[in-house]
């Protein structure tokens, strides 16, 4: 496995992959690595010959820079796991490689996709998220890019960037993977104490619930949202950033329980935030 720290590297070795024909797949990580992300491994070596990792905590995602600076870091643990699942390549750029202090700072956003869920709660996240995201496909060209659905609203943004800048890759969204209680697995988790962590557990049995009573008939959305927000904050330490039922494509507000749906929330348990969504089809009404 290779471990490129600088771009002049990482393009040397691209242009030897290039001129051999490689298919290169992208997935790119801010570390702390866990079985999600190596389901985007073991989904791109399927469908490429060549697979990048890339390991960066991009500041300029961050509205918040406590959360920033607590943001778990395992890099040695993070390159074993990544040689372990047979990663050709790992960029491992530091801020100073990605962010010149000579560079002109730039803001991209999409609007329509951002007024929503965590658009709309960290103000300038989705900016920093589309910049960086726009500089690794530059830098590593791949031809397919690999995402995890628990983070939905990234993977429609960047869909989107793609599809509008027509940048050649295909975006791939891989499902969420989950603890045996049905956590998403998030490299927040290990911020989580013992107790809490048995809190968290209250998200997964959420979603449950959601099923279990448009199933059983509930049609009104106001009332389902309350009994969904009234069981989330049965847990103690728990604070809902937002609970959000939106289009799956739009990410605009639904104003019926009709069709497919996606439920999707934020809740701080403690003092960790944590994020989680799933698409419900509900019957017709």
């Amino acid at each position: 496995m290779i471990v490129a720290s600088e771009i002049s590297e990482l393009k040397k070795i691209l242009s030897t992959w290039k001129q051999n024909g490689d298919s290169i797949g992208f997935c790119p990580t801010m570390g702390t690595l866990h079985a999600g992300h190596m389901d985007l491994v073991e989904t791109s070596k399927k469908q490429c010959s060549k697979t990048i990792v890339s390991i960066f905590i991009n500041p300029t995602q961050f509205n918040d820079p406590k959360d920033f600076a607590a943001y778990p870091k395992n890099t040695d643990a993070d390159l074993k796991l990544c040689e372990e699942k047979g990663v050709d390549l790992v960029f491992l750029p530091n801020v100073d490689v990605m962010y010149p202090k000579t560079s002109t700072p730039i803001q991209m956003s999409i609007p329509s996709l951002q007024s929503s869920l965590c658009g709309r709660t960290r103000p300038g996240h989705f900016e920093g998220v589309l910049q960086i995201v726009a500089k690794l496909f530059h830098l590593t060209e791949p031809n397919f890019a690999f995402f995890g659905l628990k983070d939905y609203q990234q993977f429609r943004v960047i869909s989107a960037m793609v599809e509008e800048l027509n940048f050649p890759i295909q975006v791939v969204g891989v499902p969420t993977k989950r603890e045996s209680d049905g956590l998403a697995m998030s490299s927040r988790n290990l911020r989580l104490t013992p107790k809490d962590r048995e809190t968290a557990s209250l998200i997964p049995r959420m979603f449950q619930l959601a099923k279990k009573t448009i199933m059983g008939g509930e049609r009104d959305l106001k009332v389902w949202k309350e009994i969904l927000t009234d069981f989330l904050l049965t847990g103690m330490n728990v604070k809902i950033d937002y609970l959000e039922v939106v289009d799956p494509i739009t990410l605009q507000p639904v104003t019926n329980l009709s069709g497919k749906i996606l439920l999707a929330t934020a809740v701080f348990v403690g003092e960790v935030r944590l994020i989680d969504n799933e698409i419900l089809n509900c019957p017709p009404t």
